[in-house]
């Protein structure tokens, strides 16, 4: 982590330049909200209906709030708040970076506008101010325009529109945009943006929260609380359509009775005068017969009213089966039958339902659809029960009109004259009596009706939010500050986890068993040789360190012969072989240098010497000894020999009975005899050497040794393939692993190394 710290800096300053550049030119969003209340009570205040009413009116009860929920996010209330704020018309002023919408604040307004027929996604217009009295539209920014005057309508291909100036905005000049689009399309937009979500518990609480986000803080402020206008304004108004219907038909049915009124009266008055009749009793004798009488016409008058009641429900009724809407039937009219009442109220409350639903669902919905057949049967429940009342009313007129025959026949004596008035002024009591309780119920639905009131309560009214909740600058830098220091940190992390190659001693130290002897640290000279004498350079340190690490797990011994080998190929053996060989030379010690690379020699080359003869020489019986070992030109303590001619053979020559023979002829000449064998991993000739050696010094080479060759030579020792084995940690790059012993370590500029140039 800490050696990709300069891509975590740059992360971190391509997120934070990318938050800046973000909250420039993104939209900054507003959020309003109110808190709405839905009565459950039915109608507010301390009047209810029952003690305005005498008879139920089939209005009240509580409301569904799922419903309500779905009526609040409805098309057509929507639309009536697009309509009446003009939602559908936009005006933007473009900016550098990004465009700003003006709401109420533009120099310029639509007045009217009639978009074509088959324009149905709107219009963009670009105006470009002057003055006072003209403008430019413009399809696009770069468009010549059209010149048009304010107030004067013009015509386009996608309609009629007239422009005027704002009287409360002063004209600013430039550019500006102009987006118009239908009513239904500018609603669809905003009724999906909008919330209504139930505060509190699911099943009791009956408190909303209507909430919307909007570029303009303003305009959304507006759009909640002209929606909760519109809402009540539906809301009282679907409660009136009970009172409206009874108030019309009670109006019908008192203007008829005031013309039959007129006309029993007028007959009275004229049989009065034309008879001379002053009182109302013919004869003070027949009082007590009389009195029966009128006590008779008293009843059959009572329930003439209710049979005439009866029988208007009846005709309302069977008009409405005519048509394919469901009315509202009259429900204050019928007070002397509580069943048929009850059954009325029950039919209007699931008129008013049904009406409600249908704003929100089709015709085809299993609720309406089972709402509507509910609604029949009850209908035809209403009929059969008005007619069951009208065979029972017959019975008790058939009793008073044999009662009143009765009475007739003891009245002989009466004149003719004074049973005929009887007849009429029994007519003219009903029909007064009908037309004092028509009136009577008339008062009573127009007082309900005046104090019916929207069942909701707006507990807390949208305002205009001073700052925007989306994007949120702070939380956004914050965020943007903590993704750019985790990227680098998952991409390093992701990178270690697929790591192939060995990266530090720790990786090493977790695959294998093998302990590691030195580490030497990456050369950037290009040299094959860095050892020098007096050299106080880091890689020189680390091979003198390496030197007495050596001389320390063979106890000083004083012949040793090491072997150097590797994994693959590139991993720095040779490198290693011939400097540790220079620094062992230093210190007065004999060393011999042996390629027995005999498949692809590099000793030669990284000597700068030719290898006409060496080993392969030897071990064919071509060369002796002498003839093969040569002095190094720079220490007379360094010796090497090279692989001579490349031979086919080379797994058999190693395991000739000269080789051994070689190795103890050097071995008694040299105190160090360091032989540099092919890849270990690729062919087996280091380990058919393994016999003659004292130690196998293995390079591991950071971030190009592969962590499976590691196991495999952890394997191979586990299964006492190899033995006595060390391992030196080539190419060591700083801040990856630690320069010096123990762990220790020993940095550039703390004075005990020296670069050289």
């Amino acid at each position: 982590m800490l050696s990709a710290w300069w891509l975590f800096v740059l992360c971190f300053g391509l997120a934070m330049g990318g938050a800046h550049l973000f909250l420039r030119y993104v939209t900054f969003e507003y959020s309003a909200r109110a808190v709405l209340l839905i009565k459950d009570a039915g109608r507010s205040g301390n009047i209810s209906a029952e003690s305005i009413l005498l008879a139920e009116t089939g209005i009240g009860g509580g409301k569904n709030m799922d419903n309500e929920i779905q009526i609040l996010k409805s098309l057509t209330l929507m639309e009536r708040v697009v309509e009446r704020l003009k939602l559908n018309i936009q005006y933007f002023r473009p900016g550098n970076f990004k465009e700003t919408e003006l709401y109420m604040d533009s120099p310029f307004l639509l007045d009217s506008f009639s978009l074509a027929e088959n324009n149905y996604f709107g219009v963009n217009y670009f105006v470009e101010l002057e003055d006072y009295e003209s403008f430019l539209l413009k399809e696009s920014e770069d468009d010549e325009g059209l010149r048009c005057f304010f107030n004067i309508p013009f015509e386009t291909d996608y309609g009629r529109f007239t422009i005027i100036l704002n009287p409360e905005v002063a004209v600013v000049k430039g550019l500006h945009r102009m987006k118009v689009s239908t009513v239904e399309t500018a609603a669809m937009k905003y009724k999906f943006g909008l919330q209504v979500e139930r505060i509190g518990h699911q099943s009791a609480s009956s408190v909303l929260n209507l909430s919307i986000l909007d570029p303009v803080s303003q305009k959304a402020s507006d759009i909640i609380n002209v929606l909760i206008e519109v809402y009540n304004e539906e809301e009282i108004k679907d409660e009136n359509k009970v009172l409206y219907n009874t108030l019309f038909f009670i109006d019908n049915r008192v203007a008829s009775l005031v013309n039959e009124l007129d006309s029993v009266e007028g007959g009275i008055q004229r049989y009065k005068s034309s008879n001379e009749i002053i009182s109302e009793n013919a004869s003070s004798s027949m009082s007590y017969t009389l009195g029966e009488i009128r006590s008779a016409v008293q009843r059959i008058s009572s329930f003439e009213i209710q049979e005439n009641l009866l029988q208007s429900l009846e005709k309302f009724l069977l008009e409405n089966q005519s048509t394919s809407e469901f009315e509202l039937i009259p429900a204050n009219l019928i007070a002397e039958s509580p069943v048929l009442a009850g059954l009325v109220n029950k039919f209007n409350e699931l008129v008013v339902q049904n009406k409600q639903l249908s704003r929100t669902v089709s015709e085809k919905h299993p609720t309406r659809i089972s709402m509507e057949e509910q609604m029949l049967d009850i209908q035809k429940l209403i009929l059969e029960t008005i007619r069951n009342l009208q065979t029972s009313l017959k019975i008790p007129l058939e009793e008073i009109e044999r009662n009143i025959q009765e009475l007739r026949s003891s009245m002989g004596r009466i004149p003719g004259i004074e049973k005929s008035l009887i007849e009429k002024m029994r007519t003219q009591a009903v029909k007064e009596k009908l037309f004092l309780f028509l009136l009577q119920k008339r008062e009573e639905t127009a007082l309900a009706e005046a104090v019916t009131a929207a069942k909701t309560r707006t507990v807390d009214r949208a305002r205009a939010a001073k700052f925007a909740v989306y994007p949120k600058p702070k939380m956004v830098r914050i965020l943007s500050g903590v993704l750019g220091l985790l990227v680098p940190f998952i991409i390093i992390f992701i990178l270690s986890l697929f790591e192939t190659k060995v990266d530090s001693e720790e990786v090493i130290k977790q695959l294998t068993s093998i302990p590691i002897l030195g580490r030497i640290a990456q050369d950037k000279s290009g040299k094959n040789m860095v050892v020098k004498h007096g050299s106080r350079t880091a890689v020189n340190e680390m091979f003198r360190l390496l030197r007495t690490n050596l001389n320390f797990i063979n106890h000083n011994k004083k012949n040793q012969i090491i072997m150097l080998t590797s994994s693959v190929s590139g991993e720095g053996k040779t490198f290693i072989a011939i400097n540790l060989g220079m620094t062992l030379a230093l210190s007065d010690k004999k060393v011999v240098l042996l390629g027995m690379d005999l498949r692809k020699p590099k000793l030669a080359s990284y000597l700068g010497v030719s290898q006409e003869k060496g080993i392969s020489n030897y071990l064919i019986g071509q060369s002796a000894i002498e003839d093969i070992v040569h002095q190094h030109q720079d220490n007379s303590n360094l010796f090497y020999i090279t692989c001579g001619a490349l031979a086919p053979n080379p797994g058999e020559l190693i395991l000739s009975s000269r080789m051994e023979t070689m190795i103890k002829e050097l071995s008694a000449k040299f105190d160090y005899v360091l032989i540099d064998t092919p890849p270990i991993g690729l062919v087996s000739d280091a380990l058919q050497l393994r016999s003659f050696v004292d130690n196998t010094l293995i390079v591991v080479r950071q971030n190009v040794t592969r962590k499976v060759m590691i196991k495999h030579l952890e394997n191979m020792v586990s299964k006492k393939e190899l033995e006595k084995a060390s391992i030196i940690f080539n190419g060591v790059k700083q801040g990856k692993s630690y320069y010096g012993y123990g762990g220790y370590y020993y940095g550039k500029n703390q004075g005990y190394y020296v670069e050289e140039d």
